[in-house]
């Protein structure tokens, strides 16, 4: 991949994360515009990114994550491609875990978020009910975490990585 591609996509996840860390939301129209860039720059690349985003949909439908976080990893993915995007993506999560575990223990939440999550699933398996696991109105902003920053800044520490790596040869 060129140098110019990684730099439009570090230049979109820039804005994503500065988009979530500031107002918790990212713009449909920029998502639009990455996953369009990304079609234009990386065409067969792409196929991945939106496998990705087809894959994490679910995610979405049952509120875990939001749109626009299915939305980044599509991007990062399709620019990407599947091997460098699922390593970027299994490093923003991390992240995201770990933002998660400092918050919910910071908070004193963590006993009462593992115990919706586990009622939450034995609903799913036994009653076969499925419902939004997160409702603002219902669970406030507390427990959520800007996962579209996460996302961004895993990516850019593999970037960060793969640099190391290259200069040390």
């Amino acid at each position: 991949m060129c140098l110019g591609t990684e730099c439009a996509l570090g230049v979109f996840l820039t804005l994503f994360g500065v988009q979530d860390l500031t107002s918790g939301r990212i713009s449909r129209y920029l998502t639009a515009a990455a996953l369009f860039m990304g079609l234009l720059l990386r065409r067969e690349a792409m196929a991945a990114g939106i496998l990705a985003g087809i894959l994490f949909f679910p995610l979405f439908l049952l509120r875990m994550m939001g749109a626009a976080d299915v939305k980044v990893i599509a991007v990062i993915v399709g620019f990407l491609g599947p091997a460098r995007g699922a390593a970027a993506v299994g490093t923003g999560f991390v992240l995201g875990a770990v933002w998660s575990l400092e918050r919910l223990l910071r908070k004193g939440m963590l006993t009462q978020r593992l115990s919706y999550f586990l009622a939450y699933i034995r609903r799913m398996f036994t009653l076969k009910s499925y419902e939004p696991y997160y409702l603002a109105d219902r669970d406030g902003t507390e427990p959520s975490i800007p996962l579209a920053f996460c996302l961004s800044a895993g990516t850019g520490l593999c970037f960060l990585a793969e640099a190391l790596c290259a200069f040390g040869r």
